[in-house]
């Protein structure tokens, strides 16, 4: 089981969300959990991250590069945890934009996603790339875009699939089944790159 993990994204993607259910999932699992948000301007599209800690580990905060997953809701916002990503760790990548509020003044500033790559290839970084939005929108439930993600993650993490759906299922209050169907379809995406 990864033990580090940090979550990035904008406000209103869910980051905080998807932290909260994966370390219910740790805790269910018997596991000690430290949970670490920051939010700021979250709540009007500014940048939100969550680290979460699995295990004996000191303090709430991961170290740089010893995070074994970094996901990123908002690619860009995948730039600010280049520094948390552990050698050999693995990078999800949900490739949908939302210009965070820093971006929207200048959008040619935006990073190509090329670029990205390139940064976390320098990390020897393995990397897991999926659009969640479209994934979320063809499954007919939209704001399950970090749903898709925790697919990957639980995928990537090696979490017990059928315990993290029973959690799902705890923590979810309504459209279970098509949050099943989205965790399903991120778990097969990256089950399907890191084969």
């Amino acid at each position: 089981m990864a033990n580090n993990l940090y979550l990035t994204g904008v406000g209103g993607q869910g980051v905080i969300r998807l932290g909260q259910i994966i370390a219910a999932y740790a805790m269910e699992e018997g596991q000690k959990v430290k949970l670490f948000k920051q939010v700021g301007m979250a709540q009007r599209g500014g940048p939100v991250h969550c680290e979460i800690r699995i295990g004996e580990v000191f303090g709430s905060r991961i170290p740089p590069y010893s995070a074994d997953v970094v996901a990123a809701m908002e690619i860009s916002e995948a730039l600010k945890a280049a520094e948390f990503i552990r050698p050999g760790g693995t990078v999800i990548l949900n490739e949908s934009k939302v210009y965070p509020i820093d971006i929207m003044i200048k959008p040619e500033m935006y990073p190509a996603l090329s670029e990205i790559e390139e940064i976390f290839h320098r990390l020897q970084a393995k990397i897991i790339k999926l659009d969640a939005a479209a994934i979320a929108e063809q499954l007919g439930l939209p704001i399950a875009e970090n749903i898709v993600l925790l697919g990957a993650i639980s995928f990537v993490s090696s979490f017990n699939r059928e315990q993290m759906i029973k959690v799902l299922k705890n923590n979810i209050p309504r459209q279970i089944e098509k949050n099943i169907e989205a965790f399903s379809a991120g778990y097969k995406v990256a089950e399907g790159m890191l084969l």
